[in-house]
């Protein structure tokens, strides 16, 4: 009996996996080039994007039931490709031990992705990046120092360090421009940050 049930098991995860690489083969793999490029311009550092891109496939080919066909599918990819990458960014950026602030943002593909217009409301902001990210990750956010969290929230929104300090000025939460200052409160929130969660995201036990 215990074997039967084995090969009911194994019968069960085939159909599967066959379902999914059907759907996968014709959903996503007509659009990697499209994946690939928002790869490149959400992953927030070069030696990131095949990474994220191997990753994002994966967690494509694992979901791909839950993709509604009467929507969107290049809609649907920047969505999720989006929001996949922006977790894997602050994971990533949490943990890098050398906190290299200095790494500019890859974006000379803006010109190649899907229209921005149809999918603004998931942009990430200082607005809406509650909706972006698991519970562990927001609880460390919101136990950061207000100027850390925006700095932090900034980067991970795309902008450079010199956008991130006229903009902490405009706020008023910097006194002079400086830019120093600005690569200060980016160390300080990465090193808070992986105090408080685990690569995965999750808040770390006491």
């Amino acid at each position: 009996m215990e074997t039967n049930y084995q090969q009911t098991d194994n019968s069960v995860d085939e159909e599967s996996v066959i379902r999914r690489t059907r759907l996968f083969n014709q959903y996503v793999l007509p659009h990697k080039n499209l994946v690939y490029m928002l790869c490149i311009r959400y992953s927030y550092s070069q030696v990131d994007i095949e990474d994220n891109y191997n990753e994002v496939l994966v967690n494509f080919f694992k979901y791909i039931e839950t993709y509604d066909p009467e929507k969107s599918i290049q809609t649907w990819l920047h969505i999720v490709t989006k929001r996949f990458v922006i977790d894997m960014n602050i994971r990533n950026n949490a943990f890098k031990r050398n906190d290299d602030t200095d790494v500019e943002e890859i974006a000379d593909y803006r010109d190649f992705v899907v229209d921005e217009e149809k999918v603004s409301s998931n942009a990430m902001g200082m607005d809406n990046y509650h909706e972006l990210y698991g519970d562990g990750i927001l609880n460390a956010l919101n136990s950061l120092k207000p100027i850390y969290k925006e700095a932090l929230l900034l980067q991970q929104a795309g902008y450079k360090l010199s956008e991130i300090m006229e903009i902490s000025y405009k706020n008023g939460n910097l006194k002079t421009k400086n830019i120093e200052t600005v690569k200060s409160r980016l160390f300080l929130a990465k090193q808070q940050m992986r105090k408080l969660i685990d690569r995965d995201g999750e808040r770390r036990e006491d």
